[in-house]
């Protein structure tokens, strides 16, 4: 089965616990450190845990990583190596039940401003926005050089 796009069907795949070495790897190879998530700065991404998409061949298709702090939760970040295959909100659907299932309550994810596509994914999935942190790409700047802002923002 093939999607519009021409890429195989997602539903072709399936969802697995991450190997901290694919969630370092991808991290580091997309991010580099220290990953800066609002407030936190994660500087082992090894030391986060996960789940991994891989398509029918087993190659990972995306990646969600999460950290968790008694009953609360960070998506550190979700990474779909292809767009429009339904891969994030697969990878959504499967952090949210593995965090349910460990007892968290409350689900945390930052993005910056300018990232409209990450707003709108996670407003159409219920997810609330509660605050925007004035300033905040200049905090990550001043702390990693290389960061960036997806038009620039």
């Amino acid at each position: 089965m093939s999607s519009p796009r021409g890429g195989a069907n997602v539903s072709e795949g399936r969802l697995e616990p991450a190997p901290a070495e694919v969630i370092d790897l991808l991290l580091r190879e997309r991010w580099g450190l220290p990953i800066i998530a609002g407030e936190r700065v994660y500087e082992d991404p090894a030391k986060l845990k996960g789940l991994v998409w891989r398509d029918a061949a087993g190659a990972v298709q995306g990646l969600v990583a999460w950290s968790i702090e008694g009953d609360q939760a960070e998506i550190v970040s979700i990474e779909a190596l292809e767009q429009g295959r339904h891969i994030g909100g697969r990878l959504l659907d499967g952090a949210e039940a593995a965090l349910r299932s460990r007892g968290v309550r409350r689900l945390r994810v930052v993005t910056t401003n300018d990232n409209l596509r990450a707003l709108s994914f996670y407003l159409r999935r219920g997810y609330r926005l509660v605050r925007l942190h004035l300033g905040g790409m200049e905090r990550v700047r001043d702390r990693r050089h290389a960061a960036a802002g997806h038009v620039g923002i």
